[in-house]
Formats: C-alpha cells, sequence, structure tokens
C-alpha cells in the first residue's frame, strides 16, 4: 500500500508539471523543456536585428521600423527595462553587425497558431560578444508600434454612444539563444496594444514596451 501511495504521488507530480508548462505556453509563443540553469549562469544579454547591420545579406527580410521616439526607447531604456522584467544578470547589448554571416539565417519557427520566420543563429554557434558574454540571448526582430483608433463603449440601445479611443500596439517575433546549448530554447511572436495617453507618451511607450518583455519573460528559462 505504501508503494501504491507513492506511486500515485509520482503520478500526480508529473500531471502538475506539466499542467505548470501548458499554463506558461500559448498559442504564439513556445518554450522547449528548461535547460538547467546553475548558479550564476541565469546571464542574459540582447540582440536587436537591425536594417542597417544585415539588409545586404537578407534584402528580402521585413525588418522592424522605429520612429523617432521608438528608437530613443530602444536605445537608451530597452536594457534596463529588460533588467526590471527578467530579473536575470543582464550583461549588455550585442551589436547584429557583429555576428559572422555564415552563423545567421533566415529560419522558420513553429508555435501552436502557425510559425513566423526570423533572422537566428545556425545550430551549433554561440554568440559571444566583448564585455556581454552570457548564457542566454534574448535577439528581438521585426518590431513595430502602430497607432490605431478602436470604437469602445457604448450600448445604441441603452443610448449610449460608442467613442473613439486612440490606441498603440506592439508587435515583434523574438527568440532566446542558449550558449551552452548552442540552440535556441524558446521563441515566440509578440502583440499587445495599449491605450495612448498623449499627455505623457513617453510613459506610455515605456509601458507598453515593458509588459511585451514581461511576457516574453514569463515563457523563458529565467522567469521571475
Amino acid at each position: 500500500m505504501k508503494y501504491l501511495k507513492l506511486s500515485v504521488i509520482s503520478s500526480l507530480s508529473i500531471i502538475f508539471i506539466i499542467f505548470l508548462q501548458s499554463c506558461t505556453q500559448s498559442s504564439s509563443q513556445y518554450l522547449i523543456q528548461d535547460p538547467e540553469i546553475r548558479q550564476g549562469e541565469q546571464t542574459l544579454s540582447l540582440m536587436v536585428i537591425e536594417a542597417d547591420d544585415l539588409f545586404q545579406l537578407f534584402p528580402d527580410h521585413l525588418f522592424g521600423a522605429l520612429r523617432p521616439m521608438e528608437r530613443e526607447l530602444f536605445d537608451n531604456q530597452l536594457l534596463s527595462i529588460l533588467s526590471l522584467q527578467s530579473r536575470s544578470d543582464v550583461r549588455g547589448r550585442i551589436s547584429s553587425d557583429y555576428i559572422r554571416e555564415q552563423e545567421l539565417t533566415l529560419q522558420e519557427f513553429r508555435v501552436r497558431s502557425g510559425s513566423f520566420s526570423m533572422i537566428a543563429p545556425e545550430i551549433g554557434n554561440e554568440i559571444r560578444y566583448p564585455n556581454s558574454e552570457s548564457r542566454f540571448v534574448l535577439i528581438l526582430d521585426q518590431f513595430f508600434f502602430t497607432p490605431y483608433q478602436a470604437e469602445v463603449g457604448g450600448d445604441t440601445y441603452a443610448g449610449h454612444e460608442n467613442r473613439v479611443e486612440q490606441r498603440i500596439r506592439i508587435e515583434m517575433k523574438y527568440l532566446i539563444w542558449d550558449n551552452e546549448l548552442k540552440n535556441a530554447v524558446a521563441w515566440g511572436s509578440i502583440e499587445r496594444n495599449s491605450v495612448f495617453d498623449f499627455e505623457n507618451q513617453v510613459q506610455t511607450y515605456r509601458e507598453l514596451l515593458s509588459g511585451a518583455l514581461q511576457q516574453i519573460v514569463q515563457v523563458s528559462p529565467f522567469r521571475g
């Protein structure tokens, strides 16, 4: 009877672990079985795929595009936001023009909702950069901020009219590279939106980007 109880407990534990893993997944994000992370290895670097660096190698690729305010946010605040969201040791930013041509290819990544393509290292490569070496590298690709209008509220039957709300949406593709396994361990396609505050535009952008990075971290080996 004792062994039967242990067997039941073990089975329930396995089911619970599978349930937790399924909860962390989404239709647009994927995480392979968590790699073993030893103490001191929860280190992270960032690489942003830039058209200026790689257009000659991938002329048909749809690169991200940023307006001046969005560019300032990516250039000056992205690392600090990532550090807050990941609670990892964020080592720095890697320039995409530093990676050798033969190490990057256009690859397809599958999620439950379909698939997408992005620029990624070939399996077996490491992404190392002076003063920014880390176990993991978060690669961002095809990032866009899109302002739009949406009708909200209102119930015409009750005599309340709809009103138009100014909103902004962020879209991006990403993958997380493991320099120890020399392979991608997570990837996904993110889309979030927010009400656009014209009186505090910088904060609107920052909170939207922070929410997108939080969504990435939640389905990652280094989730908080």
